[in-house]
């Protein structure tokens, strides 16, 4: 009986061994099976992954492309504004420094001496010498609070009587056209290549012919100035300002002379503004 007993405990022992044997295997191939799976889901959330990844960048790199060359055409777009912008405020910007550089050398430039440019010997010598005076005066004042307009006419003022400067003196010789001798129009045509580099008719009926006629009132300097006295010739010269011109007198050559002057007062018929565009 006790043999029977031992047996059959035996038996149940084997059979528990086995059973447990068979749930560990069971469980080992279930969990063979789901890292398996795992691996498998794992492979599979890769390549999914990958191709998601890849498809994100595919679009990515769409958008990116559609944006680079939206980019690319608002940035040719505002090039070329730009551009053209750019080369207006250039022109502009070389313009007002320009006309900077011009004032800068107008402030810089030592003015005319009055003295040196007045012919004592001529008359009303002393009206020329106090009218070129207050003009300097005038000058001077405008340098330091005038517009630039106003700048940009006494810088043309000295340039007239730099060109002055160069023909001082010079006698009176009827159709001469050099320093040994010139006639009036041949002192305006003169002043005129120096001054504005502008080439005037050499004859005074041909002169007064290339502009507006100018009532005295109205005068600016570089206006051409015109006269015609009772039994001689036509006379041009080249107006200054405040009544003073350039003139080539027949009696005391090349002179700055007045229009307050008697005889210039009497004779002066107009203004011409030179048209020399």
């Amino acid at each position: 009986m006790a043999k029977k007993s031992t047996l059959t405990m035996a038996c149940m022992l084997l059979t528990v061994g086995c059973t447990g044997l068979q749930t560990n295997s069971e469980n080992s191939s279930k969990a063979g099976k789901n890292n398996n799976d795992l691996l498998s889901n794992s492979d599979g959330n890769d390549k999914d992954d990958d191709i998601v990844v890849e498809i994100a960048k595919e679009r990515d790199n769409r958008q990116e492309d559609i944006k680079d060359s939206h980019a690319n055409r608002i940035e040719k777009n505002h090039s070329h504004h730009s551009s053209s912008n750019d080369e207006s405020e250039i022109s502009r910007a070389s313009e007002k420094n320009q006309l900077n550089e011009d004032i800068d050398n107008i402030k810089i430039t030592k003015l005319f001496d009055e003295n040196s440019l007045v012919d004592r010997s001529m008359p009303n010598s002393q009206l020329v010498l106090q009218k070129l005076s207050e003009l300097k005066r005038k000058q001077q004042e405008i340098l330091k609070h005038g517009t630039v307009s106003q700048k940009k006419t006494v810088k043309l003022q000295n340039d007239l009587l730099k060109s002055y400067s160069h023909w001082k003196g010079t006698k009176y010789e009827l159709g001469g056209d050099s320093p040994s001798g010139m006639d009036c129009s041949a002192l305006t045509r003169r002043v005129y290549r120096e001054v504005y580099g502008y080439e005037l008719p050499r004859q005074t009926v041909q002169q007064i012919k290339v502009g507006a006629h100018i009532p005295r009132e109205n005068l600016k300097p570089g206006d051409i100035v015109f006269f015609k006295p009772e039994d001689t010739n036509n006379h041009t010269a080249v107006y200054l300002g405040d009544s003073l011109f350039i003139n080539a007198s027949s009696s005391k050559g090349v002179v700055i002379s007045t229009l307050e002057n008697t005889y210039w007062n009497k004779y002066f018929k107009y203004g011409v503004r030179v048209r020399m565009a």
